[in-house]
C-alpha cells in the first residue's frame, strides 16, 4: 500500500492561484455592480437638479451634482463624463442626463482586464412654471 503524504500540499499549491483569481474576479464584479448603482443614482440626482435650475445653468448644474453624488457615495470612478441635453416633448421640455464612469481596477492588475465603463441616463421634465425660460 502506497502512502499519499504531501498530496494535500501539492493540491493546495496548484489550486491557490485559481482561488485567488476567483476572489479577484468577485471583487471586480462587485465593484462594477456597485458603480452601476451609484452612477444610476448620480444620473437621477443630476437630472432632477438640472430640471429645477435655469436653462443657462443646466450643463454645469448636472455635472456638479453628478460629481458630488458620486463622491459622497464613495464610487470607485477614475474618469467621469456627464452629458446633458434638453429634449422637447410636445409643449414641455425635459432634461436628459447621461453619466459615464470608468471603474477603477488598478489594484486588480492580476486579472488583466480592460477598464470597465458603466453608464446610466435619466430624463426629468422641466417644470415650466418654476424655471425661467
Amino acid at each position: 500500500m502506497t502512502t499519499e503524504r504531501g498530496s494535500v500540499s501539492v493540491e493546495l499549491v496548484l489550486l491557490t492561484p485559481l482561488l485567488m483569481v476567483l476572489v479577484l474576479f468577485g471583487v471586480y464584479a462587485g465593484r462594477a455592480s456597485e458603480a452601476l448603482i451609484q452612477v444610476r443614482h448620480a444620473a437621477d440626482q443630476a437630472a432632477r437638479a438640472a430640471s429645477k435650475g435655469s436653462r443657462s445653468q443646466i450643463q454645469t448644474t448636472a455635472a456638479r451634482v453628478a460629481e458630488r453624488a458620486l463622491q459622497n457615495s464613495g464610487a470607485s470612478c477614475t474618469e467621469l463624463l456627464v452629458e446633458t441635453s434638453i429634449i422637447q416633448q410636445g409643449e414641455d421640455s425635459a432634461v436628459f442626463v447621461l453619466v459615464k464612469c470608468t471603474v477603477k481596477n488598478n489594484d486588480l492588475s492580476l486579472l488583466v482586464t480592460d477598464p470597465r465603463v458603466v453608464s446610466a441616463s435619466s430624463l426629468e421634465v422641466i417644470d415650466r412654471w418654476r424655471v425661467d425660460t
